[in-house]
């Protein structure tokens, strides 16, 4: 890696153009954190576009150097955003650094193709290692876009048009389905379409829905089948999405009023689909996944499959069709999230001293179906907010909560977030769980129990189909423990049926009433 810094410097103005600080700034890094040592990376590659002077190859040779000298760092931070239970803090900070650094890193490997393409007089020094950069400068972008959608955010203005006006030029120069070496090892050969290929396919995969694991199954999924994909100058079977090489657009499924243009290119999964299929019937078969796809982690079969199936709902020729129709609202609600605050304000403690208006929020509907809202959040007080978080729902000027999940986020350019809100119910009852006595009994002592939410979708008829949904708290669950209910005043025996989710603090269950006692 650095034996270029053995070499007499070329002049310019950045600190790592001096071979002897370049190998002192990398050799620095082993003395810092991870998140530390990238954010010195992401420095030295954002001065080198400011830096006067310095000749095209010794640039491409300082880009390299920070490349693989971050390598070891941004694994560290990878698998302890993606397999750690980390406080949001230190996920935001995570997120952040490692997006900020391939952001730049993709930025600098495209200032050494503008060099190239824009007649810099040292940058034809570049012409044999232009499909190589063309081909880092997308992978780059590729795992920004990455971290963008772990925290749900839409990229920047220009993020398309960049990667587009690289493509275009590997388009042009003739190398863009050529085998080139991107980096040395296992997984280091590709071509430049295969490479673009990669975000466009994960940008259409509608990761709103995913937790954070699953977007990294969905990216590496993405890039282990992306021989397979194709991209064409026009719209064919298996190729039913397009993008725009010359306009800042994203990706989008193909519609009919598309106006044809020699820029767009159409894409999909073509043949992947065929195999992503086999894949999900092999671990189905097995209860393994194969040793074969390589994911970058061990994940459960369960995850895998569900992942597989999301993607051959979203990768197919036809979009999953909405449950029900939406209808535009204007509503407010108030929002309180997890399974304490949810049961305090059913409960009507709200005023109590440990429950107090700032952690209620008000967000806007924007628009709203049967069993949902979607609706509009103030990003900075929902740093707690995730895909799995139970919430209750209450309308604005209603006395009613009742309980949801939310099923999806996404932030636009604006800094706006937008949720997606499936209900269980509009309203909810409060109800005590308590063990039983030796002889069948619901144990007489109330401070033995703890409290949970009856639905009152089952609620309404739930004596007379002697079936019950709670809402409790996690592990509470257990297909062969029974409970009792006191709800007003009587006393109920439960056993369970089913456990229908398990989230973050909570359970949703189904039993079936035996007898009141």
């Amino acid at each position: 890696m650095l034996g270029w810094l053995k070499s007499a410097g070329q002049g310019g103005d950045h600190p790592m153009v001096d071979p002897k600080n370049a190998r002192a700034l990398v050799e620095s890094l082993s003395e810092q954190n991870p998140s530390q040592a990238l954010e010195v990376l992401s420095d030295q590659l954002d001065s080198l576009r400011e830096s006067l002077g310095i000749r095209a190859q010794r640039v491409y040779e300082i880009v390299d150097t920070i490349d693989t000298a971050g390598k070891p760092f941004q694994r560290k931070l990878s698998q302890e955003f993606v397999g750690s239970n980390l406080a949001k803090a230190q996920e935001t900070r995570i997120a952040h650094v490692m997006g900020t650094f391939w952001l730049r890193l993709a930025g600098a490997y495209r200032m050494l193709v503008e060099m190239h393409e824009s007649g810099d007089p040292t940058g034809a020094a570049l012409r044999p290692l232009l499909s190589t950069i063309a081909a880092r400068t997308i992978r780059a972008a590729n795992l920004h876009l990455k971290w963008r959608l772990f925290r749900y955010s839409a990229v920047a203005p220009g993020f398309w048009f960049d990667l587009g006006r690289v493509y275009s030029v590997a388009e042009a120069r003739g190398f863009a389905a050529g085998r080139v070496t991107v980096y040395p090892g296992v997984w280091g050969e590709s071509t430049v379409q295969r490479e673009m290929l990669k975000p466009l396919m994960l940008a259409v995969s509608s990761t709103d829905s995913l937790p954070a694991v699953q977007v990294e199954i969905v990216e590496r999924v993405c890039a282990q089948f992306s021989e397979l994909f194709v991209m064409q100058k026009q719209a064919a079977t298996g190729c039913h999405f397009w993008f725009d090489i010359m306009a800042d657009k994203s990706p989008a499924r193909l519609a009919d009023r598309l106006a044809l243009a020699p820029s767009l290119r159409f894409f999909g999964p073509a043949n992947a689909a065929y195999e992503l299929e086999k894949l999900g019937a092999s671990i189905k078969q097995t209860g393994a996944v194969p040793s074969s796809l390589n994911l970058g982690g061990d994940y459960s079969a369960d995850q895998v499959l569900d992942v597989l199936n999301h993607l051959a709902r979203y990768w197919a020729p036809q979009p999953p069709a909405r449950r029900e129709a939406r209808s535009p609202s204007q509503e407010r609600i108030d929002v309180v999230n997890g399974l304490k605050d949810v049961l305090a304000a059913v409960a009507g403690d709200m005023l109590d001293a440990e429950f107090d208006g700032r952690r209620v929020d008000t967000w806007a509907v924007s628009n709203e179906s049967p069993n949902g809202f979607g609706a509009l959040a103030p990003v900075a007080r929902t740093d707690w907010l995730a895909i799995g978080t139970l919430l209750g729902v209450k309308y604005q000027d209603g006395a009613a909560w009742g309980v949801g999940i939310a099923r999806r986020i996404s932030n636009d350019v604006h800094n706006n977030r937008h949720v997606g809100i499936e209900m269980f119910a509009r309203g909810v009852t409060t109800v005590r769980l308590l063990p039983l006595l030796p002889d069948g009994r619901v144990h007489p002592d109330d401070e033995l129990g703890e409290d949970a939410l009856l639905l009152p979708s089952a609620a309404d008829n739930s004596l007379g189909k002697m079936e019950v949904t709670l809402v409790m708290r996690l592990g509470t669950f257990s297909p062969q423990k029974s409970y009792g209910m006191r709800m007003y005043a009587m006393d109920y025996l439960l056993v369970p049926r089913r456990l229908i989710e398990a989230g973050q603090d909570f359970d949703i269950a189904e039993y079936r009433v035996l007898q009141r006692t």
